[in-house]
């Protein structure tokens, strides 16, 4: 074979490879992320405010996650956060990594917001939330008795 037949067989079988390995690579990141997504959200479910009956609320006073039977057998708990001298109450619904906040009235989103979650098996933090809305982007709830 000709060095030339070599080359173009070469550059073909790079760009029919290199594709292939980043196509392989990604899917592989895609799919350790969902995994650890949900992984979490599984052990935030169970471990966390969805987890059982009662009442987290922020070392301010400022916020609180209440969380009684009926809220989590519809997948959400009763979220009061003061913004200012005014109280707001939302339904926090989650998934993966992330948190929703919805305003509901009769049985309709009025308005919502999302953010991201964290929980170390104590503290429970919402972060990167409109600042718009309230003004501040980190909310701490540490869990205490009913």
């Amino acid at each position: 074979m000709k060095k030339k037949s070599k080359i173009i067989i070469s550059l073909i079988a790079v760009i029919i490879i290199v594709p292939v390995l980043v196509i392989a690579g990604f899917m592989t990141y895609i799919s350790v992320t969902w995994h650890g997504n949900h992984e979490f959200q599984e052990y935030v479910y169970t471990q966390g405010p969805w987890g059982h009956e009662g009442t987290w609320a922020s070392d301010d006073g400022n916020s609180y996650l209440v969380c009684d039977k009926e809220s989590m057998q519809n997948g959400f708990v009763n979220g009061y956060f003061k913004v200012g001298n005014t109280w707001n109450k939302y339904e926090v619904s989650g998934m993966n990594r992330m948190v929703y906040l919805h305003v509901v009235k009769d049985g309709v989103i009025i308005k919502n917001t999302s953010g991201y979650m964290k929980f170390d098996g104590t503290t429970f933090t919402i972060y990167k939330l409109d600042k718009g809305i309230f003004g501040n982007d980190k909310f701490h709830y540490i869990i205490t008795d009913k």
